[in-house]
């Protein structure tokens, strides 16, 4: 066995990632195990996308949900000239749960702190990402020019951010690391 704890994270790490990527992949297959008309990354889009309207509403706009196309589409009501924001693959936010879970199994620590903060974070994960699209159908709607630069750049810093954030949590209030 591994004395080294780094190389043992290391090992733990990279063997679960190539697992979870290797299944991340392959998600789709899945589907037909649950039924012709289950898509389980449509399915969290959806969720995701109604999650993000309650934000959206609370911000004072009218949000609208778009389900007929292959994409999951949020908008909002009103005078604006824009297409809405587009939730499929990666944006749901799937993968990044899976990297952030890892991390956390592959890491020292008490299994019954895992147990509880594994599903804390994917929470705060979801929640931050829900406030991601409200934010960007938002930006869509009253100034579209600026939705690329804060969807590829400010939000990926700010949700990376919330991850590494909660990983130095775990390393600092919940490993076995002295």
């Amino acid at each position: 066995m591994l004395k080294n704890p780094f190389l043992k994270f290391i090992l733990t790490f990279s063997i679960l990632i190539v697992l979870w990527f290797s299944f991340y992949e392959n998600i789709y297959e899945l589907n037909t195990l649950f039924g012709e008309n289950t898509d389980i990354q449509r399915s969290v889009s959806i969720y995701l996308a109604n999650f993000s309207m309650f934000f959206i509403k609370l911000l004072g706009y009218s949000p609208t949900l778009d389900t007929t196309s292959d994409f999951v589409i949020t908008s909002v009501q009103g005078n604006y000239f824009n297409h809405g924001v587009w939730i499929g693959e990666p944006c749901n936010g799937i993968k990044v749960f899976g990297l952030f879970s890892i991390f956390i199994l592959a890491f020292q620590g008490k299994w019954i702190h895992k147990l509880w903060f594994i599903p804390l974070g994917i929470l705060i994960l979801h929640l931050s990402n829900a406030i991601r699209i409200a934010i960007l159908t938002i930006i869509s709607a009253e100034n579209p020019k600026y939705l690329d630069f804060n969807h590829n750049i400010t939000f990926q810093v700010l949700v990376y951010g919330i991850i590494f954030g909660l990983w130095y949590i775990w390393v600092n209030k919940f490993s076995k690391l002295k």
